[in-house]
């Protein structure tokens, strides 16, 4: 043990949770495991601690959250505690993340709220740095930045919801990666949309969706992806995106893919019907003229020469 770490045998209600922690979600499920184990083997390993500037006697959480909130609840009258020197307000949020990273899996929202507590402590603004900096890999960093990039009341709605099981939660932060891509992509591509709906605006109708239950999983919102790509591709017109994604935000019940299907899917069929119809006129040119074809093709052909005659009248 460091001169500076003592052991020592406290009531948890003489300690404080950390302010410098921004993690406060935990899953009901796996606390309840949590607390059914400790009430039958007690805490087995110590809380970490440091002293209260606020307070003589008392102390603040470093490590162990879900451990002291068990012993609250379970009425434990002392925990063992690991009292350590208090950590600068960096150091403080640094180690916390490092700790429980290593042995427990943050929901993105806690992930996201931590770096926000970071940069503003570090100034640190650039991506490399904050890697650098919180040990994240790139790809969690850049997932979380965007989370922060929303308006606080859909943060508020995901944090509410986060101690939730998966399944349970409607304002979930991966419906909300699906609405800022779609967002940015309508606002990029679909001028006239921008300039009718604020960002807010569009992310809040997106999540209503969810809401009232016409978006069945966030992956439908890349039906708006697809719509745009059909604009691009010259199947679908400009004004008819966009009056089609303004009737879907202003109608919470139509839904992306419900759009999409009114908008481009007869026009993908008939483009797919004329690139078929293609292909299979180069495969019969190629047959020798008057030479044998196996009944199986000729019966094909000839329930096609029927259609061809119905379609083309």
């Amino acid at each position: 043990m460091s001169p500076t770490q003592t052991f020592a045998q406290v009531s948890p209600t003489r300690i404080r949770r950390n302010e410098n922690n921004p993690r406060r979600l935990f899953d009901d499920e796996r606390m309840d495991l949590l607390r059914t184990s400790i009430q039958e083997s007690s805490i087995q390993v110590p809380l970490t601690v440091y002293s209260d500037p606020q307070r003589p006697d008392h102390f603040v959480l470093m490590d162990g959250e879900r451990r002291w909130r068990c012993a609250l609840e379970l009425g434990f009258s002392v925990v063992p505690v690991d009292v350590i020197d208090a950590p600068e307000p960096l150091q403080n949020l640094l180690h916390i993340s490092n700790i429980q990273a290593a042995g427990d899996d943050w929901p993105l929202i806690s992930v996201a709220l931590w770096l926000r507590q970071m940069i503003n402590l570090s100034g640190a603004n650039s991506e490399a740095n904050i890697v650098e900096m919180s040990g994240l890999p790139r790809n969690v960093v850049r997932r979380a930045r965007r989370l922060l990039s929303l308006p606080q009341y859909e943060l508020d709605l995901i944090q509410s919801e986060a101690h939730l099981a998966r399944q349970a939660q409607v304002h979930r932060d991966d419906l909300y990666l699906e609405i800022e891509s779609a967002e940015a992509l309508m606002r990029a591509e679909l001028p006239e949309v921008a300039d009718r709906f604020t960002r807010d605006e569009i992310i809040r109708r997106l999540a209503q969706k969810r809401e009232v239950g016409s978006l069945r999983s966030a992956t439908e919102l890349r039906e708006i992806g697809r719509l745009i790509k059909s604009v691009r591709t010259g199947i679908v017109s400009p004004e008819d995106a966009v009056s089609g994604v303004i009737r879907m935000l202003e109608d919470p019940y139509l839904a992306p893919a419900s759009l999409f299907r009114e908008v481009a899917s007869a026009r993908l069929q008939e483009q797919s019907i004329g690139q078929q119809a293609v292909a299979l006129a180069r495969a019969l040119g190629s047959l020798d003229e008057g030479g044998s074809v196996p009944e199986g093709v000729r019966s094909a052909l000839e329930d096609l020469r029927k259609q061809l005659a119905r379609v083309l009248g």
